[in-house]
């Protein structure tokens, strides 16, 4: 078992919309989701362009659509009306601004959007507490989760992801990062429970004192 995949139903969580950029900002992107999007990705698909990632917890949670960051970069958050146009997305539309990561008028577009469903997934942000090798913290998310994504958005650092298939429990976590290449690594993360993650240490890939993290997890 040399790969791994993680796939999605397009469903109550998760949504996929191919679009053309226009070029013009403000403009609203129609979705199937029901709900408003809490994390966004996109790619534009016919060019050497970055994937640009909207977070409701981005800047701590504070104007968080006034930032990106992006997916198959290590960066901090930065600010750019660009992507999102400062605007929150709603229960049916997201909005783009004009810059040719999300909307040019000879671009075309992939979008993907989450959002946490009661019992299968969480879209949320914490504020890591770690001064030590020996600090622990507990995430709430309502239900186990078998796969993780951890984002420091405060500093440069990887997007780690774990997941229980690879190994995800305390002392052996297999971790891989979305924008390296490189091969799985193990570290002590810390480990699912019933009902959410703990965090075990104080790295800045996932619990630094005073550090702002984003995380989607999916049970």
């Amino acid at each position: 078992n040399t790969h791994q995949a993680w796939m999605w139903k397009r469903h109550a969580g998760f949504d996929v919309v191919a679009y053309n950029g226009n070029s013009v900002s403000g403009t609203q992107i129609a979705h199937s989701l029901n709900k408003t999007p809490e994390m966004i990705w996109v790619k534009r698909r016919d060019d050497t362009k970055d994937w640009q990632v909207g977070h409701h917890g981005a800047n701590g949670g504070t104007n968080p659509w006034n930032y990106y960051l992006e997916l198959n970069q290590d960066q901090s958050e930065s600010s750019q009306e660009g992507i999102w146009n400062n605007t929150a997305p709603t229960s049916t539309h997201f909005t783009v601004g004009n810059w040719t990561q999300v909307n040019n008028s000879s671009g075309k577009y992939i979008a993907f959007l989450f959002a946490s469903v009661d019992g299968i997934s969480k879209v949320g942000s914490y504020t890591g507490n770690g001064t030590s090798g020996s600090s622990t913290q507990t995430i709430s998310t309502g239900f186990a989760p078998r796969f993780l994504i951890i984002k420091n958005t405060t500093e440069s650092n990887n997007w780690f992801v774990l997941d229980t298939t690879r190994g995800w429990a305390s002392g052996n976590d297999q971790l891989l990062m979305l924008d390296s290449n490189s091969a799985q690594v193990a570290s002590n993360f810390g480990a699912p429970t019933s009902s959410g993650f703990t965090l075990t240490g104080d790295s800045g890939a996932f619990n630094e004192n005073n550090k702002n993290y984003i995380y989607y997890a999916h049970a």
